[in-house]
């Protein structure tokens, strides 16, 4: 603050103070200072401008460095979760069955450190519907904490996710599940790690096979970006699902009874 003050004000009074001393030695004194003052006030202007031009290179060859690796892995993740695709294809059924955790596994991943590496500790989770339609297991985990627990039939979180699952229900986007409906259907001392999430539906064709979800405990940690690329997981994993399972004969939507 001091500083330009003293370079705005301090050549003005060196200039002008000669025309206030009588003596001539005096006044070249005075004017030699001036021009100093002056100089000296140039001469920093130059070095803050080169840097804050500097400073301004640094931070682009840091976001060119950042983007360039963000890409990288991106096309990494990617390239592997394509040929381990392709290869999946490639077996019989029955190992497809047994091959599908560890597929999951992959996806989930692939999205906690590859594809979201900027959300604070996300988690991934991939679900499967059992074979009765009455619950979501987990079959694959990525990323912070343990895997996810099991939403049960007859449950309120199981309910609300199995009716949403089977119909194919649209991704969800929560930013905050504390203003969400979520916080509603809590039961007594539940504290989950999340506070942001994000869910799609795993779903080919007429036929829902699960769900994959990202959360987060920070609040509004998922962009509209990020929600395209656990959507896109999401359709890798209904191919995986698809090559491991017949379609059921049966219409899934409706769930049956106990």
């Amino acid at each position: 603050m001091v500083w330009p003050i003293l370079v705005a004000t301090a050549p003005t009074a060196a200039f002008q103070l000669p025309n206030l001393v009588a003596a001539p030695g005096v006044r070249v004194a005075l004017v030699v200072l001036g021009l100093v003052v002056l100089a000296a006030a140039v001469v920093v202007q130059i070095v803050r401008a080169r840097r804050q031009q500097s400073s301004v290179a640094d931070a682009a060859a840091v976001a060119r460095a950042a983007e360039i690796e963000h890409g990288t892995a991106v096309r990494y993740a990617f390239g592997q979760l394509a040929t381990r695709l392709v290869r999946f294809s490639e077996l019989r059924r029955w190992e497809r069955r047994r091959e599908l955790p560890m597929f999951a596994d992959r996806i989930a991943v692939a999205l906690a450190f590859y594809l979201l590496p900027d959300v604070p500790d996300v988690r991934a989770n991939v679900y499967q519907l059992s074979d009765d339609l009455r619950a979501l297991e987990p079959i694959g985990h990525g990323g912070a904490d343990d895997t996810a627990g099991v939403f049960h039939a007859g449950t309120p979180y199981g309910d609300r996710n199995l009716d949403w699952v089977l119909v194919g229900g649209g991704p969800r986007v929560v930013g905050d599940r504390t203003a969400d409906v979520d916080v509603d259907q809590d039961v007594p001392g539940f504290e989950p790690r999340y506070r942001s999430y994000v869910s799609v539906v795993i779903r080919s064709e007429e036929y829902s096979f699960g769900m994959l979800t990202v959360d987060s405990p920070a609040p509004d940690a998922f962009t509209e970006l990020d929600a395209k690329v656990v959507a896109l997981m999401a359709s890798f994993m209904a191919v995986a699902f698809s090559l491991a399972s017949p379609f059921p004969e049966r219409d899934r939507n409706p769930r049956k009874g106990p």
